[in-house]
């Protein structure tokens, strides 16, 4: 397990590397962002899903996963908008923050992750939390921010629309297709092992996309954003506590426990900031608030993983 996070910060201090050298500027950095979400990951989760056998158990607890992970998303993100009220922030900043802080960046750095502490088998449950992210922000999200009486019910809808028709979510829908239907074994295997070699730069790049976004994101700068920091380390550790409280009370395997642990130990959306941009007030910060927490990320989610190991005994 130690020889995995040896890997995970030595990627990511590759793309710190090659940020300050000026081989991987923010404006390069960002093309690579959106080939791994555009790209490499669907690639991973055709191939990663469509290789599971999906009994009635594993249907059940993705489901269940999916489910569980959008009403942390909104329960989280409620309970820190009362957060922000009692810390007197400025009211129009409040579905910001509700939003930003409780999304997930289940999609970019969960599934890479995933693949190196839980492999295949947790692939699963992280790509769950995939569509439960999108599901969350392109419905109640988009609602939350937006001028509810100027967007109207016809907008959000295709707002949402637009939000679940995207390549993660097609992805993971058609990797379940073909294993519910034991299809997979009609694809020609030679495009099984191209989808399968594209895939496997996902881990990689979005380690090192990491490694340059902090590099370039001007660590010095961000501590001057001292109400972003606050809120950025409540999310990080009042998050996880949730949800191990929760799951006193569920029934599953120690893998789906140990991986909704580790999503929730993720950093916030890195779409957001632009969603709030188009539809909301306060965009800036909730910029910050993703910068600060995909630092903050590079503790929790080792530290996740160690207290996976000693719950719930699956890594």
């Amino acid at each position: 397990m130690y020889g995995q996070f040896f890997i995970l910060f030595g990627l990511i201090l590759v793309g710190y590397y090659c940020n300050k050298k000026g081989y991987l500027p923010l404006e390069t950095n960002k093309n690579v962002g959106h080939m791994v979400m555009r790209v490499t990951i669907p690639a991973m989760l055709i191939t990663t899903i469509a290789g599971i056998e999906i009994t009635d158990r594993v249907l059940k607890a993705f489901l269940f996963s999916a489910a569980g992970q959008a009403a942390m998303m909104v329960m989280f993100g409620f309970l820190m908008r009362q957060y922000g009220r009692k810390r007197g922030l400025d009211s129009r900043l409040l579905p910001m923050l509700d939003l930003t802080a409780g999304s997930l960046n289940t999609g970019f750095i969960g599934l890479p992750v995933t693949m190196i502490f839980f492999g295949q088998a947790g692939i699963i449950y992280m790509s769950a939390g995939v569509l439960a992210l999108n599901l969350y922000l392109w419905s109640y999200g988009v609602y939350l921010i937006s001028d509810k009486k100027a967007t109207g019910a016809a907008a959000i809808g295709k707002s949402f629309l637009q939000g679940a028709i995207n390549p993660n979510c097609i992805s993971i829908l058609l990797g379940l297709l073909l294993a519910v239907t034991h299809t997979a074994r009609f694809v020609p295997t030679v495009v099984l092992g191209f989808l399968t070699k594209v895939g496997d730069l996902s881990t990689p790049l979005s380690l090192i996309y990491i490694g340059a976004l902090a590099g370039g994101s001007g660590i010095v700068q961000l501590f001057k954003e001292k109400m972003a920091l606050e809120i950025s380390v409540v999310k990080m550790i009042g998050m996880p506590a949730l949800a191990i409280l929760a799951m006193l009370f569920i029934p599953a395997d120690g893998l789906a426990k140990s991986v909704f642990l580790l999503s929730v130990c993720m950093p916030s959306a890195a779409v957001v900031p632009m969603m709030v941009g188009r539809y909301g007030y306060g965009d800036k910060m909730s910029s910050d608030i993703v910068l600060w927490t995909t630092v903050l990320s590079m503790a929790t989610l080792p530290l996740s993983v160690l207290l996976a190991a000693k719950l719930y005994g699956a890594v």
